[in-house]
């Protein structure tokens, strides 16, 4: 086997068989799909923890009116006092 004195045996596989723009759509395309596998491991595990322990609805004994009016004014009960100031 003969080099052409270019360098060909220094150079890694991926780059000497893709070039530079190919190794760089490799390696992000490479990245995407590990992002996709991590967005599908993490559905698959919250899934999987919905379907072993399901939410548990709390009954707090007031009325829908009363959480309704309660939750549309989230500083209802903070006071100023100026020594806090």
């Amino acid at each position: 086997m003969e080099a052409c004195g270019c360098g060909e045996e220094q150079i890694p596989w991926t780059l000497a068989k893709f070039g530079v723009l190919g190794t760089a759509g490799l390696v992000l395309g490479l990245l995407v799909v590990m992002m996709l596998a991590g967005w599908l491991l993490v559905l698959a595990v919250s899934l999987y923890q919905r379907w072993r322990h399901p939410p548990v609805e709390i009954d707090t004994g007031a009325d829908d009116a009363e959480v309704a009016e309660s939750s549309r004014d989230p500083l209802g009960d903070f006071t100023w006092r100026p020594e806090d100031g």
